[in-house]
C-alpha cells in the first residue's frame, strides 16, 4: 500500500533507505539536516510487513516557464530495497504522485535519472543539458584584474549574507527559463548539507552588491565553481579575477552550472578550455491543459486555433485532442473529441520537450518525434524558443 508519511520514524526509515540505495555513509548531523528538509515535502513510500521497501519523494517547488510561475513537483530519491525490487512498487508510488498532482493542478515534474530509458516508461523526457569547462591555472590567469569593487568571503549563517543571496537569485538566475523558485528551506539545506560549501559576495564602490559565487576547494587539485550570479559585466569580471587569484593554489578550475558564454570573453587564448556538455534532468508536463493555459505564447496580434493530439500512457486525463485558442499570448484549452482536425499529434514527452524548448517544433516535426496532419504551421510561430536552464540538483 502506497502512503504519504511525515512521522519522525517513517523518515527515518525513509533516509536509511536512501543511505542504502545510494551508498551514503552520512554523519549524524547530515542525517539531521536530511530529516529536517525532508519536513517540508511530500515522501511516498511502499510498505511490506509495515517496514518501509521502495519509496520516492516529491518537492513541491514552483519553477519560472518564459517569465510565468508553474508548480512542479522535483522528483528525487526513487529507491527499493534489492529485494523489493521489480515488484512494482516504484510505479505504484509514481501512479499515486501523478494523481496527487493532478488534483493540486501542479503542472510539471522534473528529475535526475539514473536511466533514461527507465524514467520515459513514467512520461519523462530529457530537456535540460549542463556544460562543463575545465580551465587550467595558465589559462586562468589571463584574465584582466577589475580593479573597482570588492569582494567579500562570507558564511550562510549571516542573515546579511542570505538576504543578498536570496535577492541576487530572484534578479539574476532565477528569472531564466526552468529555474526553480528557491524557498527558505530549500537554500538552508543546499548551502549546510556539505559544509564545503564557501560563498564570495562581490559589491561594487558603492559597497552594493552585484554578484556572488557558491565554490568549493577540492583538496589541491580543482577550485569547483557551483553557481556564479552577476547582474552586470562588471560583477563577471569581479568574481572572475576572484576566482584567478586562486591560480597559484589549484591545478584546474571547473563550472558545470555556467552557461553564458560572454564569460569566455575574458580569455585572450582559449586553446586549453575543455567544454562538455552533458543530458542532465527529465521533465514531464503532468497537467497538459493547465500547462498550455498557463503557458507563455507569443503574441501575433489575431486569435489562432490549433488541434493537439497528445498521448500519455501514465497520466490518462492528458489523452486526446485538445483545441487551443491562443489570443494576446494567452490560451484556453479544451479535450474536445474531433480527431479530423488534428494539426500536430504527438506523446506527452515530445510535446514536454517543444514547449520547455530543448527542441523547437520545425526541428520536432524534421525529426518525426510530432507529427503534423494540416497545413496550419502558426504554432511554431507562437512559441518563443527559450532555452531552460537549471541551478539546483534533487
Amino acid at each position: 500500500m502506497v502512503r504519504k508519511v511525515t512521522d519522525r520514524k517513517d523518515l527515518e526509515q525513509i533516509h536509511a533507505l536512501a543511505s542504502y540505495a545510494f551508498n551514503s555513509q552520512h554523519t549524524e548531523e547530515q542525517k539531521e539536516k536530511y530529516i529536517k528538509k525532508n519536513q517540508f515535502i511530500d515522501n511516498y513510500v511502499e510498505e511490506i510487513d509495515n517496514v518501509v521497501a521502495s519509496q520516492v519523494v516529491s518537492y513541491p517547488f514552483a519553477v519560472t516557464i518564459g517569465g510565468v510561475t508553474m508548480g512542479m513537483s522535483g522528483i528525487g530519491d526513487v529507491a527499493s530495497y534489492p529485494e523489493a525490487r521489480g515488484t512494482g512498487g516504484i510505479r505504484n508510488i509514481f501512479k499515486a504522485i501523478f494523481e496527487d498532482l493532478h488534483e493540486k493542478g501542479t503542472e510539471l515534474s522534473y528529475l535526475a535519472p539514473f536511466s533514461q530509458a527507465f524514467y520515459r516508461k513514467f512520461g519523462y523526457e530529457t530537456v535540460f543539458d549542463f556544460e562543463e569547462i575545465r580551465i587550467p591555472a595558465s589559462i586562468i590567469q589571463q584574465i584582466k584584474p577589475e580593479k573597482i569593487g570588492s569582494v567579500k568571503r562570507t558564511d550562510w549563517s549571516d542573515q546579511d549574507t542570505q538576504d543578498v543571496l536570496k535577492n541576487l537569485y530572484q534578479e539574476t538566475l532565477g528569472k531564466e527559463h526552468g529555474t526553480v523558485v528557491r524557498e527558505d528551506y530549500w537554500w538552508e539545506y543546499t548551502l549546510t548539507a556539505k559544509k564545503n560549501r564557501r560563498i564570495a559576495l562581490c559589491f561594487d564602490d558603492n559597497n552594493v552588491a552585484q554578484g556572488y559565487l557558491i565554490y568549493e576547494l577540492i583538496g589541491a587539485s580543482e577550485f569547483m565553481i557551483y553557481e556564479m550570479s552577476y547582474k552586470n559585466a562588471f560583477a563577471m569580471r569581479k568574481l572572475m579575477t576572484f576566482v584567478s587569484s586562486h591560480s597559484g593554489s589549484f591545478a584546474e578550475f571547473v563550472s558545470t552550472n555556467i552557461r553564458d558564454t560572454m564569460l569566455l570573453e575574458l580569455f585572450t587564448e582559449m586553446k586549453g578550455i575543455t567544454r562538455k556538455t552533458y543530458s542532465s534532468m527529465m521533465v514531464r508536463i503532468v497537467n497538459f491543459k493547465n500547462f498550455i493555459e498557463k503557458y507563455p505564447f507569443r503574441d501575433n496580434g489575431q486569435k489562432e486555433v490549433v488541434y493537439l493530439k497528445v498521448e500519455d500512457s501514465t497520466c490518462e486525463w492528458n489523452n486526446g485532442v485538445f483545441e487551443v485558442t491562443i489570443e494576446k499570448g494567452h490560451a484556453t484549452c479544451v479535450n474536445v473529441s474531433d480527431e479530423t482536425a488534428v494539426d500536430y499529434s504527438g506523446s506527452i514527452q515530445r510535446f514536454t520537450q517543444v514547449f520547455m524548448g530543448h527542441h523547437t517544433l520545425e526541428q520536432a516535426l524534421w525529426l518525426e518525434l510530432i507529427e503534423q496532419s494540416t497545413d496550419n504551421h502558426v504554432l511554431g510561430d507562437l512559441i518563443e524558443h527559450r532555452t531552460p536552464q537549471l541551478y539546483d540538483y534533487f
